[in-house]
């Protein structure tokens, strides 16, 4: 009777194991599938944590604004705006993209570069915007240029950096999200 006791308790505490493990394998299978959903991010996630994520995989989401037409081994995606945009170069084994896919949200995986232009890389750009818009009356062009080298110079002051960052994603898969 002795034995039986102890019997029926050990299997009574396995079952109960059983039971929490199995709930906390269902919570932790839960908790991967948000976890994988969360890594999704958007094109303002993504320019909030890049200096941050600067050479890691991620993943994000957004509008196929433009396919570069010579080679389609380029894209330009936006935010659901059109403020925000984020530039895929097809590498590895991502041969390019389809001009097709223009409008489309899509779906990137990719490693998250900087480029880093230089305070004197910037100065160039300017002198030569102002040397190419010389004399013209209608300076729609050039002010729109100068508000570009403006915008960079206000990011650099804010940031207290000596480069403006440009990011982009060398994308290695994607999808169409439909």
């Amino acid at each position: 009777m002795k034995y039986l006791s102890l019997l029926a308790l050990c299997l009574a505490f396995m079952s109960c194991n059983s039971t929490k493990s199995d709930s906390n394998k269902k919570k932790t299978d839960e908790a991967v599938f948000v976890q994988t959903e969360a890594q999704v991010l958007s094109i303002e996630q993504v320019m909030k944590v890049a200096a941050d994520k600067v050479g890691q995989e991620i993943k994000f989401k957004g509008v196929v604004n433009h396919v570069c037409a010579h080679s389609g081994k380029r894209c330009i995606l936006n935010n659901a705006e059109g403020n925000l945009s984020l530039r895929v170069e097809a590498t590895g084994e991502l041969e390019g993209f389809n001009k097709e896919i223009i409008g489309n949200d899509l779906l990137v995986t990719g490693i998250l570069r900087e480029k880093k232009l230089a305070t004197s890389e910037i100065d160039a750009m300017e002198k030569n915007v102002k040397e190419k818009h010389e004399g013209e009356e209608d300076g729609d062009h050039c002010s729109a240029e100068m508000k570009n080298i403006k915008e960079m110079r206000d990011w650099m002051k804010a940031n207290n950096k000596d480069y403006y960052a440009i990011y982009y994603i060398d994308g290695t898969s994607y999808e169409v999200v439909e």
